[in-house]
């Protein structure tokens, strides 16, 4: 047995409470090592007396089964209900006509002389002491149904026309304002109903003097170039009514260059009661040019004076252990949600906070409103964010990872299946049914783009995207066909003129939300892979049964188990397709496919 593949740790991301009564237990071992995987669990203080009058410990044993295999590892799987809510375990191991058992401490042979530590010796079990309420991962039910919408609200519509740039100029520059508003946004609600969004994340729409809004000034303020905050009010609540959430940008690990705090720093130094409100290494703060306006110029090779976000003069990082800072972005979180109703916050460079301060956050947003989001960017794994007390999700570029680099094809289908299985593996199922996915957004070059401008591939994307578990992000204008490198290209101004539009992948796009509000096998966890040289899996859940096949290369010839032979019907053209152990998909074709009766 090969023990150094052994590996299963106590309220972790292989043992967590699903919900109050639930507990999910994950053990790894190595791959095809172990023949049979049992556990034996119970309440530590339950005991009864054997007819001798021996202590004897109650408990149960249940066979585990592979959930998810990679290469190296397979994942046994069990979901428990304790009574008591306490829990006591170990797993119980059998391979080559010897069994062990695997506890918290060490593995043990188990022969006729210590077959008693089966029962009795509680000491080196794992343990699960309680499944308290408090501690349970409470997201809003309404987040796993969403489906989101990303609004740049500069480049998404202008009602107002505040600018003097002709609407979608190219190129565009991150020193641009071209106009986009918050009236422009309410005339448009009645588009993204219909398009099916039910969510809009809005990038930052605070006061600031970038067209990004990364660099806020005035956390209480909408932007003028945007509007008001009257105006602001007026959306949320046109868009309640439409059944639609809402979901604020909170810049809160930094502020801007210009905020009141860090300018009174610069003006008065060791002597400002706001320098502690920032890490500041040295004084005078600004050792650096400044241009005509009194702003940052020509810093790139200068070692600056106070942390940031980066290496940007322009925002500040904030010490948010500070109780100046504390109690200014948590009224700022109060305030939006109390004032203006809004659903959820989603928190920039959320993994460069402190964990202390994501839990006031959440406490906050939580007081203030019951079900409130909060979403996290994350780039990385982000276990420890996602414990319950922190975030409810991150934007899961987990997901998105290995779906990039398979549809570009540098990855090949298997690395691309084994990066998923672990990502099944190892993620929570109530942290994986919430997680905000996403095929692009401000921070990425657009999908159509990173797929060649080729609306087939970007379709691969979006379908695969759709029938992931967690809750799908549409970046604003993806829907028609827009595309655009990084960073400022991505950010380009809504295409509205329906003769620049795809309309094709805009109404591909309405179909596949309405596959997924009707197909509940679309939000179910697990792909189940089939063996072919195509991406091909079901997903399947009460009477819902799905086959997927998506073919992520030139034309070619597939071959199925006899297994999966039979008369399907295609969900989106409704047509009947015979599935033979041979058959042909053209070059980027999909099928998405329930089995006829």
């Amino acid at each position: 047995m090969n023990t150094i593949a052994l590996w299963h740790q106590a309220k972790s991301e292989y043992a967590y409470a699903y919900d109050k009564n639930t507990l999910h237990i994950t053990l790894r071992t190595a791959k095809n090592d172990i023949e049979k995987v049992k556990i034996i669990h119970g309440d530590p203080f339950q005991w009864t007396g054997d007819k001798d009058g021996n202590p004897t410990w109650v408990h149960h044993i249940d066979e585990m089964k592979v959930r998810y295999q990679t290469e190296d590892f397979d994942f046994y799987f069990i979901e428990i209900k304790p009574p008591f809510l306490r829990t006591k375990y170990a797993f119980l191991l059998e391979t080559q006509g010897e069994k062990y058992i695997f506890g918290a401490r060490q593995t043990r042979k188990l022969t006729q002389d210590n077959a008693y530590f089966e029962t009795y010796d509680l000491s080196e079990y794992f343990n699960y002491p309680y499944v308290n309420h408090e501690d349970l991962h409470d997201t809003p039910s309404w987040v796993k149904d969403t489906v989101w919408y990303q609004i740049f609200p500069d480049r998404f519509y202008s009602k107002e026309k505040r600018s003097t740039l002709p609407w979608g100029k190219l190129p565009v520059t991150n020193h641009e304002l071209y106009g986009g508003d918050i009236q422009g946004v309410i005339e448009k609600l009645p588009y993204l109903k219909d398009l099916g969004i039910n969510g809009i994340y809005f990038t930052p729409i605070f006061e600031s003097p970038s067209a990004h809004k990364y660099d806020t000034t005035n956390y209480f303020k909408i932007d003028p170039q945007f509007g008001t905050n009257e105006d602001f009010h007026e959306l949320v609540e046109k868009a309640h009514q439409l059944g639609i959430k809402v979901m604020l940008d909170g810049v809160f690990n930094h502020t801007g260059y210009e905020h009141e705090f860090f300018q009174d720093v610069i003006k008065y130094g060791e002597n400002s009661i706001y320098k502690d409100c920032f890490f500041i290494d040295k004084y005078p703060i600004v050792n650096f040019p400044l241009n005509n306006h009194g702003k940052p110029f020509n810093y790139h090779k200068t070692t600056l004076n106070f942390k940031t976000f980066a290496f940007t003069p322009y925002m500040p990082k904030w010490n948010t252990s500070h109780p100046i800072v504390e109690k200014h972005l948590l009224e700022c979180i109060r305030y939006w949600i109390e004032e203006h109703d809004i659903d959820g916050w989603r928190l920039d460079v959320s993994n460069e906070i402190s964990h202390d301060f994501l839990r006031q956050i959440k406490k906050v947003s939580r007081d203030a409103k019951a079900d409130t989001f909060i979403l996290g960017e994350n780039w990385d794994s982000s276990i420890p964010w996602l414990q319950g007390d922190q975030l409810d999700s991150v934007m899961n570029y987990d997901l998105s990872y290995p779906l990039w680099k398979y549809l570009e094809h540098k990855m090949d289908l298997f690395t691309f299946k084994e990066l998923v299985t672990k990502y099944l593996a190892q993620t929570p199922k109530n942290v994986m049914e919430n997680m905000f996915n996403l095929v692009g957004s401000h921070d990425t070059v657009r999908i159509k783009r990173r797929l060649k401008d080729d609306a087939r591939r970007m379709k691969l994307a979006y379908v695969f995207m759709f029938l992931s578990a967690g809750a799908p992000n549409i970046y604003y204008g993806d829907e028609v066909g827009m595309t655009g490198e990084h960073d400022p290209d991505n950010r380009r101004c809504m295409l509205w003129n329906e003769d620049e539009q795809d309309l094709d992948f805009k109404a591909f796009t309405k179909d596949l939300i309405k596959l997924r509000d009707n197909h509940p096998s679309f939000k179910t966890y697990d792909y189940h892979f089939i063996d072919s040289n195509i991406l091909a899996f079901t997903k399947d859940i009460s009477q819902d049964h799905i086959l997927f096949l998506i073919n992520n290369g030139e034309q070619t010839e597939i071959s199925l188990p006899k297994l999966y032979e039979g008369d399907y019907k295609n969900l989106l053209t409704s047509k009947t397709v015979h599935i033979r152990d041979k058959m042909v998909l053209e070059t980027y074709e999909f099928l998405i496919l329930s089995k006829e009766v």
